[in-house]
């Protein structure tokens, strides 16, 4: 056992250990249980993140894996001490080490230079920098390499597996009768199998040995291949848990040799004789691979001050995740990683409302102008209201918690101007009312109402306490209405409804969101999104509504004028209010008149856009902000002037109807108690300013927020984060039951380990294995950032959109990727400087290029910046130096290149007979790619849909509804081809292609293919993850997790497609060989599908001008009789 530190991805070499800890890697004496552990040393301290460490075969260097540049690359480090070197410049997000070739080479996998994340291929990375050769048998997860004799047996030398036999006899020749071996996983999906337990889908793995697949009827998810002395061994959970097995080479003798029952087996790594591997934040060994053999818990001690799990401070600016604002707009309630301080807004000391470690609080509000704060807490775990007392000069009393266990998870807390009242949004759906009158009581709790669609929000009350209004989920969870409900018994508009009456402002037809009551109290504003203006599609003819939010006003009684109508005395429309004219009641008292209510609904009198964060303000105005409308890709905006992406607060006066800019430079904002000031973050930058109007030196109060002193405890952090990840799975899991899952008894399972993390990424993996559990797809875990610790300088690579080699000396370009014109992101750095393929890159920047290392390492961290480039032309002649910008992501553009590539397969394939589309995700960028080229395509006799790699999104029915068109007729025009009716429709037979990594909504569609008839599926199984999220959940230590929300169920298959794919119709592998020869099958049998289907369903052609109406006059008949 290890000393209480959480140990991952080991490797040995003799009786040398090497593994990942605290974010470092370690080496200590290979030490069993029963023996005592000597300590352990680090070899790395750059607390970084830091994975799959492997010793070289000689034992001197250990070659790994870290994100010490931010993406992950290769380093080498000596054993013995001294300074890694960097060995690989790719820019992936996925370079992994694997291990090490028998003569002495880093074996690695990176998706660098592909079109895909998942495109990872393998590497033979040499240890002198140069950036090593790409192997040739396609996308793979994991490769070993190993030396074979002609009887079969593998080859050892020098105490190590890999050994020297490489290098010949004793005279320096080469052994003819040795046969080098190629083990490879491939078909496998980017995350372990521990983050998806039992995963059953179509990207379990596949093993191949030289060309041949191994144990083909496995049905467990495959990881971490190996050489083991003569036997294959691998980590599978076939069996239920995953844990170590083996075989020979030519698949039979399949032997397990580990029996964990609870924790997976991971990252497992071989020297050729034994393996190490992880188990349940331990490291254990296999040293017999027999069939009585024995794992052993390997005795680890790092000794040390565990400096991760150490007490830091944060800058508070940096992590602040709440305000509120007082009365007054002096000061605010601030929360900073779950910890709540006041804060005066011009000068003096921050001080405490609430921080004890373990504990997060959030959703702070001001009770009105009684001098208290209420909160949610989780101090018992399940959410609570506490309530607490603003700093003061005397001693504040203790916090008084009220209603725990009974609000389930609070997605909104909102109080009554008269601090009397809580309005709680819970994630169940229910409306509830806590009373918060200043008491002993544990506040009574009172269900208002309870939707059937999700939760309500956007909850506000009426400035006298009287009315709350929200906003309450409809049909199809899009659909929303706006709700009021009485909660005093005053009425003096003598209308009859009850206490507690819930009335519809609203029907349910359109989104109604964030409704307001005005601060005069005669007015409800709202957002709605019930605009139809259609705007049309330049390229399809297709009509969308993306200008349909405006804000709506509504009158609370009949006898209160509308801002916006005409006027008997001759005040124009949209003119405003009389100053002269006087409310009908008191300020602040909201008296309802629900007869007519709906009819009086007005549209603002300002462009539909897009708008959020209505707030009312003093004065009776509105405060919104209004977003820029923009693509999905964030590449095209209605206002070139405004490509930020940031919205603009704007203040609307309703006694003059006139519309105020009040800044452009926000993120969000939180309003005082009166209405008169807003506190605006911008990017960490808070300042206080009017509500009313634009602000200016004088009015603006800059906040620092330096004063907020806040001490991180980490191990409490991660004890919170630990068990509120457990709440939010079980309050949003999409099945009640969480599919048999005994949770409990799961978190109950992991939580010792949580004493033993040290990093946000070792508590991200520990997150990974609890979700794991769950056996679902999207149940995701992103680390959160390192808050301690010198930080690094980190910024992307640059990438030039282009191929190098190495001739004579130089690095020459071989090829400059043609890019696409239609996506600004496809577009190579070099294309249009005049430089031609040929030409020598000799320097960078002004410092020479070194003719080993290659150009990238004098690009690292000039993505997004300007560089100088000089070339030196092919065939002599001066140097040109040219000014570009390198990209930081240069995946689109490789991209476009693969998919000419598969275009020009098809052609040739069906001799100009089919026409193909990819569809890389089901998004945006999906979107975007399918009508790129449909018009071109579908017009050909036949269409092959290639889905392989598709990401997911949710977009499928979309493209579905584009392929079931069916054309019925023809639009004839003279002196132009015909175009068919329905437009833009297939002619004729559609198939699709699909692999292993289609997903999500990529399984959607593919089994749309299938259940409507659209067409046969070519390929392989799908994914199989059809239980969708929405939206991601922040942790108190800003760690984020997704939680399976909504599960998808099919006519045909029931729940059957998640966690089990879609079968194709026509099963088509692509085998290594296949890719290192450059075959292209699945195509192949697409395209021959396709061809079939066209000889017995020929394509619909236009008619010709055969039959055309004869339109002549005829002849008049004589007369009869």
């Amino acid at each position: 056992m290890s000393d209480g530190a959480y140990l991952r991805f080991p490797h040995l070499h003799g009786e040398m250990l090497c593994f990942a800890a605290e974010d470092d890697l370690w080496v200590a004496p290979l030490t069993t249980d029963g023996g005592d552990a000597p300590r352990a040393w680090r070899l790395t301290v750059d607390r970084t993140r830091v994975s799959h460490p492997r010793f070289s075969p000689d034992g001197r260097h250990l070659a790994f894996t870290t994100w010490r540049s931010l993406d992950p690359e290769i380093h080498l480090a000596p054993v013995e001490g001294g300074p890694a070197r960097r060995l690989t410049y790719w820019g992936s997000t996925d370079a992994r080490v694997c291990g090490w070739t028998p003569d002495g080479q880093i074996l690695a996998v990176s998706s660098h230079g592909q079109p895909f994340s998942y495109y990872s291929w393998a590497y033979s990375v040499p240890t002198d920098g140069s950036p090593g050769g790409r192997l040739p048998w396609g996308p793979v997860s994991d490769i070993a390499v190993a030396d074979f004799a002609a009887d079969g047996h593998r080859l050892e030398g020098d105490g190590h597996p890999y050994g020297n036999v490489a290098d010949g006899g004793p005279d320096g020749n080469h052994d003819d009768t040795v046969e080098r071996r190629t083990l490879l996983l491939t078909g496998k999906p980017p995350h372990e199998p521990a983050s998806w337990k039992r995963y059953r889908g179509g990207a379990m793995g596949r093993m191949w040995l030289h060309g041949t697949r191994l144990l083909p009827d496995l049905c467990g998810h495959l990881d971490a291949v190996m050489f083991v002395g003569d036997r294959i061994a691998f980590l599978s959970d076939h069996e239920g848990v995953a844990n170590v097995y083996s075989c020979k080479p030519d698949s039979t003798d399949l032997r397990r040799h580990t029996d964990h029952a609870d924790f997976y087996a991971r990252h497992a790594s071989t020297d050729g004789q034994r393996i190490v591997y992880q188990c349940g934040g331990d490291l254990w060994l296999v040293d017999d691979l027999s069939p009585t053999g024995k794992p052993s818990r390997l005795q680890v001690r790092l000794g040390g001050p565990r400096a991760g799990r150490r007490t830091y401070q944060v800058p508070a600016g940096s992590h602040i995740t709440s305000l509120a604002v007082d009365t007054t707009g002096r000061a605010s309630a601030v929360g900073v990683r779950g910890s709540l301080y006041w804060l005066t807004h011009r000068d003096g000391p921050a001080r405490t409302i609430h921080d004890e470690p373990g504990v997060r609080v959030r959703l702070p509000e001001m009770l009105g102008s009684t001098g208290r704060i209420a909160y949610v807490t989780d101090a018992e775990g399940d959410d609570a209201i506490e309530i607490a007392d603003l700093p003061k000069a005397g001693i504040p009393r203790e916090p008084r918690r009220l209603a725990a266990g009974r609000l389930g998870r609070v997605h909104e807390l909102v109080a009554a101007p008269d601090g009397e009242r809580l309005a709680v949004a819970a994630h169940d759906g229910r409306l509830l009312l806590v009373d918060a009158s200043d008491g002993d009581g544990e506040g009574r709790v009172t269900e208002l109402v309870k939707s059937v669609n999700g939760p309500v929000r956007d909850l506000a009350f009426s400035p006298d306490s009287g009315w709350l209004t929200w906003s309450h989920p409809g049909i199809g969870r899009t659909l929303r209405s706006i709700k009021i409900a009485r909660l005093t018994g005053t009425d003096g508009a003598g209308d009859g409804e009850g206490v507690g009456t819930v009335v519809d402002v609203t029907n349910g037809r359109f989104e109604d969101e964030q409704p307001v009551f005005t601060r005069d109290g005669r007015y409800l504003a709202f957002l709605s999104w019930r605009g139809f203006d259609p705007v049309y599609d330049v390229h399809t003819g297709d009509l969308s509504f993306p200008l349909g939010c405006r804000p709506y006003l509504v009158p609370l009684s009949s006898a209160t004028p509308s801002p916006f109508q005409l006027s008997a005395d001759g005040r124009p429309a949209a003119g405003g209010l009389d100053p002269a004219e006087a409310p009908v009641t008191a300020e602040g008292t909201a008296l309802v008149e629900v007869e007519g209510l709906a009819s009086r609904v007005t549209p603002f009198p300002v462009a539909a856009s897009k708008y959020s964060a209505l707030r009312p303000v003093a004065g009776g105005g509105l405060v919104w902000l209004r977003w820029p409308i923009s693509g999905a890709l964030g590449e095209t905006f209605a206002n070139p002037d405004n490509t930020s992406g940031q919205p603009t607060l704007e203040h609307f006066d309703l006694v003059k109807a006139k519309r105020t800019e009040l800044t452009g430079a926000i993120d969000s904002y939180a309003l005082s108690g009166d209405g008169t000031r807003l506190v605006v973050n911008d990017e960490g930058d808070l300042r206080a300013v009017p509500a009313t109007e634009p602000p200016d030196a004088d009015s603006t109060v800059h906040l620092d927020p330096r004063r907020i002193l806040h001490d991180v405890d980490p191990p409490a952090e991660w004890r919170q984060a630990y068990d509120e990840a457990g709440r939010i799975i079980r309050a949003y899991f999409w099945d009640p039951g969480l599919s048999g899952v005994d949770w409990d008894g799961v978190l109950d399972q992991y939580r010792p380990l949580v004493e033993r993390v040290a990093s946000p990424d070792e508590f991200a993996d520990l997150l990974r294995e609890v979700l794991g559990e769950l056996g679902t797809s999207h149940a995701y875990v992103t680390a959160g950032k390192r808050n301690e610790g010198p930080p690094h300088y980190q910024r992307a690579i640059g990438l030039l959109g282009a191929n190098f080699v190495l001739k004579d000396g130089y690095w020459v370009v071989s090829r400059i990727l043609p890019g696409d014109s239609s996506d600004s992101r496809a577009r190579s750095p070099l294309a249009g400087t005049g430089i031609r393929e040929g030409a020598a890159l000799t320097h960078v920047d002004g410092r020479r290029v070194d003719p080993v290392a290659g150009p990238y390492a004098l690009l690292a961290a000039a993505g997004g910046t300007t560089v100088e480039l000089t070339f030196a032309p092919e065939g002599g002649g001066p140097s040109r130096r040219v000014a570009v910008v390198p990209l930081i992501d240069e995946r689109p553009l490789r991209y476009q290149d693969w998919v000419a590539k598969r275009r020009a397969v098809v052609r040739e394939l069906s001799d100009g007979k089919c026409g193909y589309l990819h569809i890389p995700d089901m998004g945006g960028s999906g979107w975007a790619q399918f009508n790129r080229d449909l018009r071109m395509e579908v017009s050909r006799p036949a269409l092959i849909v290639d889905v392989r790699g598709n990401a997911g999104g949710n977009i499928s029915e979309l493209v579905v509804e584009k392929l079931t068109r069916t054309i019925v007729g023809w639009d004839l025009t003279r002196d132009a081809q015909p175009v068919s009716y329905a437009s833009n429709a297939p002619r004729g037979p559609v198939v699709a292609v699909a692999d292993e990594m289609t997903s999500s909504d990529g399984d959607m569609i593919t089994a749309a293919f299938k259940l409507q008839g659209i067409g046969p599926v070519v390929g392989l199984r799908t994914w199989g993850g059809v239980v969708g999220m929405t939206g991601r959940h922040r942790l108190g230590d800003g760690t984020y997790i997704t939680v399976p929300m909504n599960a998808a169920w099919f006519d045909a298959y029931g729940w059957g497609v998640e966690n089990h794919g879609v079968e194709p119709d026509i099963e088509a592998p692509r085998s290594p060989l296949d890719w290192a020869e450059g075959r292209h099958p699945q195509l192949g049998v697409a395209v021959r599908t396709a061809l079939d289907l066209l000889e017995r369903h020929p394509a619909t052609e236009p008619p010709d001008l055969s039959d055309v109406p004869d339109r002549r006059r005829p002849e008049l008949p004589p007369r009869s009789g």
